[in-house]
């Protein structure tokens, strides 16, 4: 990836969303999982606001990541699709934790055993 957005400071993972980490989460390509794990402490500090932007690129990416806005900055779209991907790993259904047993208002047991 071509940008002056500096590199972070330690690799990123994303651990918290991804408990095997962003290249083994099916949502990233090589490509994209490389440049997240670089770059993506410096995109997480400077959305947090625990990183100050230091040149005009990372104000750019500020000011487009809190945009709803298309951007044609490639390190926007890709923390868009971090973010899109955590959210969605964030999302569970109920099915799990059914028995097969379903009740009438009444409470009487609907079962076909």
């Amino acid at each position: 990836m071509k940008t002056s957005i500096r590199i972070g400071n330690n690799m990123f993972y994303g651990d918290n969303s991804f408990p095997h980490g962003i290249s083994r989460s099916g949502h990233f390509n090589k490509r994209e999982s490389d440049e997240l794990m670089i770059y993506g402490k410096t995109f997480e500090g400077l959305c947090n606001g625990s990183l100050a932007p230091i040149n005009d690129e990372e104000v750019k990416f500020i000011k487009a990541v809190n945009s709803n806005g298309e951007s044609d900055l490639y390190p926007v779209n890709l923390w868009r699709k971090y973010l899109a991907a955590v959210e969605k790993s964030r999302i569970h259904h109920g099915f799990s934790m059914s028995n097969g047993k379903t009740r009438d208002p009444s409470g009487n047991d609907l079962s076909f055993a």
